[in-house]
Parts: structure tokens; sequence; C-alpha cells
């Protein structure tokens, strides 16, 4: 009885796992294939498609739950908020994919991210590290691979282990198509040279850097180029460069870019090489216009130095004091927000802990569902045995009765056999009458539907010597691959193809409207464009569409409606 329970209990933990894979719904698969075309132009709006509660990820399957957190990681982080509503569903996402797994690097990846907005580094380079190993396996998966060496090379950068960071920062640039991500590579390369005091290797790399920069036509990383070598001939003391690159970014500064920072090193660089003093005034002073500009304690300092030179001590003194007071605010500042991190990092453990706990308690309800469900399973199961073993008792009692009946038909069914055998041979010859009925049927719907096909022939011919026809022909000619200057008919034309179509098409509209009383006039209109020679492409130009993605939409909702149609007659 055990071994026979086993095998139940087995039988029943298979079914139920068969049911939960084949739970699926397309409508799923079309909502993440929506959000995942989104994600690179309008991550907002995938992010927005995604949002999802706690009852409809329960619903998920396990595989689309990991993809669902891919996608949802992916449209927060291209959309410049915080993952950390992510962190639950990134853990379940390791555990669900292996090492194996291209998609367990995604995962790592923005798991690595979220450590760091939680600063911790160590944690992060460990995920990113595990993710460089598994994209080994996979060499063309170089997005992945790009942004995990951009991450690990930052935090490298970040914690001062500079030689590590060139060593990743070149790999990251070896992983680049685009000239636009080449010069942030090289510019990286170029940062880490220069804080490790190689000037001959942070000038040659940063001139790489612009050159690509350059070719990308992207003015923002142009300018910011020019800036960082303008800083990095200015250490070594070349002004003449210095001042060349000052300019350049400046030129190159986007229009709609802030400004301040390239003033001021303009008018710095401009200050020590003892240039003009009314301009480098000008220039110091419209850095600190800008609001966004965060060196507005510099500006005033080299002002104070500019006016001590010229012998305004007064307005050097201003300048000073203000400097000064800048400097104290920015101190007491720093005191605050060192508390404030403080605060902010409880805060993260806190919400981490909430969400670990929130899902520990997801996991046990499951459990606990998933093992009520199987006993309430079991019992159903076992009733159903017991009721069958009762159906079977029945089953051996009628049996017997049966048997004895058994004899007794027995001639009674000889009887019948001959009175069979001569219904048989009356059967025969109603069966040669009605193969001729059949016969002459068929012919008839032949003739019907020859009459039916030539009465359409000539709908279309009426059709075909309209002036609105005329104009539809006109359209198929232009080039329908053009979409952006594909013409249309207008709303007067489409009214006045409606008109003709109910003309000339009367008897069939009027069947249609009789069979399939649930069909709209665009429905109808539709139908009846269909019998004629237009394609598809064309009658999407009869309803004002360019493509015919609508028609084909509104071609399966007639399906239905005809299909309802028919169920409830």
């Amino acid at each position: 009885m055990s071994v026979t329970n086993n095998k139940i209990i087995s039988f029943l933990l298979l079914t139920l796992f068969l049911l939960c894979s084949c739970s699926s719904d397309k409508k799923t698969d079309t909502l993440f294939s929506q959000a995942d075309s989104l994600l690179t132009e309008r991550p907002d709006s995938a992010l927005a498609l995604l949002k999802m509660s706690p009852k409809e990820l329960q619903e998920l399957s396990d595989k689309e739950r990991a993809r669902y957190t891919l996608l949802l990681a992916k449209a927060t982080d291209k959309a410049e908020q915080s993952l950390l509503p992510c962190d639950s569903l990134l853990n379940l996402a390791l555990h669900y994919y292996h090492k194996a797994n291209k998609e367990r690097a995604i995962a790592l990846l923005y798991k690595a991210r979220l450590e760091i907005e939680m600063n911790s580094t160590e944690e992060a380079i460990g995920h990113l590290q595990e993710g460089l190993a598994i994209l080994k396996n996979f060499p063309n998966e170089v997005e992945t691979r790009r942004n995990t060496l951009s991450s690990l090379g930052n935090l490298y950068y970040n914690a001062r282990y500079y030689n590590e960071s060139i060593k990743i920062y070149r790999q990251l640039y070896e992983c680049c198509t685009t000239d636009k991500d080449k010069s942030i590579a090289l510019y990286n390369i170029s940062s880490s040279y220069a804080i490790t005091d190689q000037i001959d290797s942070t000038l040659s790399t940063g001139r790489k850097a612009l050159n690509y920069a350059i070719s990308s036509g992207d003015s923002s990383i142009t300018a910011n180029i020019n800036l960082s070598l303008s800083l990095d001939f200015y250490d070594s003391d070349n002004l003449d460069s210095a001042l060349y690159y000052a300019r350049e970014a400046l030129k190159n500064a986007p229009q709609k870019e802030p400004k301040g920072r390239y003033y001021y090193n303009l008018g710095n660089i401009l200050l020590e090489a003892r240039e003009n003093k009314d301009t480098v005034s000008s220039y110091i002073n419209k850095a600190i216009e800008d609001q966004s500009f965060n060196g507005k304690c510099l500006c005033l300092r080299s002002l104070s130095d500019l006016n001590k030179e010229l012998g305004n001590y007064k307005a050097s003194t201003n300048y000073l004091e203000r400097y000064i007071d800048i400097i104290d605010s920015t101190f007491t500042e720093e005191q605050a927000t060192k508390v404030q991190q403080l605060i902010y990092g409880y805060k993260t453990k806190m919400k981490v802990r909430e969400e670990r706990l929130k899902e520990q308690r997801t996991l046990w309800i499951i459990i606990a569902s998933f093992g009520l469900i199987c006993f309430l399973i079991i019992l159903i199961y076992q009733n159903y045995i017991n009721r069958k073993k009762t159906q079977q008792l029945h089953y051996q009692q009628a049996l017997e009765q049966t048997r004895s009946k058994l004899s007794s038909l027995q001639a009674t069914i000889h009887d019948n056999q001959s009175i069979i055998h001569f219904l048989q041979q009356q059967c025969s010859n109603l069966e040669e009458e009605k193969q001729k009925n059949k016969q002459q049927i068929q012919e008839r719907e032949q003739s019907v539907t020859q009459l039916e096909e030539e009465k359409l022939q000539l709908y279309n011919g009426l059709f075909s010597q309209s002036d609105i026809c005329k104009k539809i022909t006109a359209l198929s000619n232009q080039d329908l691959a053009d979409k952006k200057n594909l013409k249309v008919l207008t709303i007067s034309e489409q009214d006045k193809l409606r008109k003709t179509i109910y003309d000339i098409y009367t008897d069939y509209i009027n069947e249609l409207q009789k069979n399939y009383p649930r069909l709209t006039e665009d429905d109808i209109l539709l139908l009846c464009l269909q019998k004629t020679s237009l394609d598809s492409r064309v009658i999407a130009l009869c309803f004002g569409y360019s493509d015919t993605h609508a028609i084909n939409q509104r071609k399966s909702r007639i399906k239905e409606r005809m299909r309802d149609t028919e169920i409830e007659m």
C-alpha cells in the first residue's frame, strides 16, 4: 500500500509541475517583448510598462520572473533610478540562472550596480569579476561585457587601484565598436594616467580620445576631453597648449550645457599667462554666473588675486572674504553630509533587511501553499480510488446478471439476423437512389457556385469602372515602401468608397448582415474589398492607414465576431 501511495504522490507532483511549467501566458510574452523594444530609446516607458503588483509577480513562472527581473533592472538603470527595489528580484534571478547562462552575467552586472549604490564595493567587484568569467564563454555578448568592464574599471578607479583600472579600461577599449565608446574608454585611461603622473601617456591617450570624440560628432564628449587636455597641459606648465584646448573646449561645448567650468578654466589660464586682465575678469565672472558651477569659491579667489595685482585692494579683500565664507559653509555642509550619509546608509540597510524578510515570508507562503495543495490533491485522488473500487463491485454484480440474460437473447438475435438480411437488401436499393440524389445536389451546388462567381465578377467590373476605384488604382501605384510620403484616401473619399461599395455589393452585404449581425460597417466594407483584386496594402490605404497592421487586427476581430455569431446560432 505504501508503494502505491508513493507512486500516487510522485504522479501528482509530476502533474502539478507540468501544469506550472505550461502556465506561461502569451500576454506576458507580448508585454516583455514590448518593454524590451522600448529599453534603448524610451526606458521610462519600458519601466512604466513593467510595473506589476506582488500578486501578479507570484503568478509568473520562475523563468518569466527571472526574465522580468532582467528587463526591470535594465529599464531602471537606463532611466537613472535607484536599483534598490530590484534587490530581492535580482537575488531570485541569480538563484534561477546558473553559471552556464549568459543571463546570469547580466543579473550580476545590475546586482553589482546595486551594491555600488549601497557603497558595498567589495561585493560589487566580486559580482563583476564573476560576470566577466561567465562572459568568456559568450564572445557575442559585447554590450554586457562592455557595461561590466566599465563598472569594474570605475570601481577600481574610485578605490584608487589605478593600475588595475587602466588594465580594465584597455579591455573595455577592445570591446568598443563605436567612436563614441572608444573615446570614453580612452578618456578613462587618460584620467588614470594623469592621476599616476604619467604625463606623456596621459597626453597621447587624451589626443586619441579627442580624435574619436570628434569623429563621433558628440560635442559634449569633445568639449569634456578638450577641457581635460587643457588641465593636463596646465599641470605640465605648457600654457600655450593649455590655452588652445581651453578655447576648443568652450567652442565645442553644447549650446544648452552650462559653461561655468569652461569659462573658469580659460580665465584661470589667461590669468596665469598674464593676459589682458579685463578678458580674465570677464571669463571668471561668466563662470560665477553659472548657477550649476561648483567652483565659485575658486573664481572668487582668482578675482581676489586679479584685483590685488591691479591694485584694487578693497575689491580684492571683498572677494577674499566671500571666498572664506564659502569655505566655512562648505566645511559645515560636509559635516552635515556625513551625517546624512550615515542616515541614508542605515535606511538603506533597513530597506534591504525588510526586502529580504518579505522574500522569506513569500517563500514560506509558497511552500505552505504547495504542501496544502498536494495534500488536498492526495485526498481527492484517494477518494476517487475508493469510488472506483465501489463501482468495480457493482460492475461484477451486473456482469453476472447480464450473463444470465445472454442465453435468452441469443435466440432472439438469430431471429433478428434473418430480418436484418432482408432490411439490408432494401437499404442497398435505397443507397443507390441516395447516390443519385447526392450527385444531383452536387451538380446544382456547382451551378450555384459558378453563378455566384459570375455575379461577383460583375460586381467587380462595376466597381472597377467607378471613379473611386480609379483613385485607389492611382494610390496603389505609389512606392508602398516609402511610408513617410505615402498618400491614403481622405475621409470624404472613404465615405464615397463606402457608398459605392454599398450600392454595388448590395446582395452580398444583405447576406452578411443577415448571417452576421455583429459586423460593423467597416467590417463589411473590408470583406467587400477583399472580394476585389486589391491586396492588403492597397486596402489599408482605403482605410487611411500606411501599413497593414490595423487591417490584420480588424481581420482577426471579424473572424471572432463571425465565429461568436455561429456559436450563438
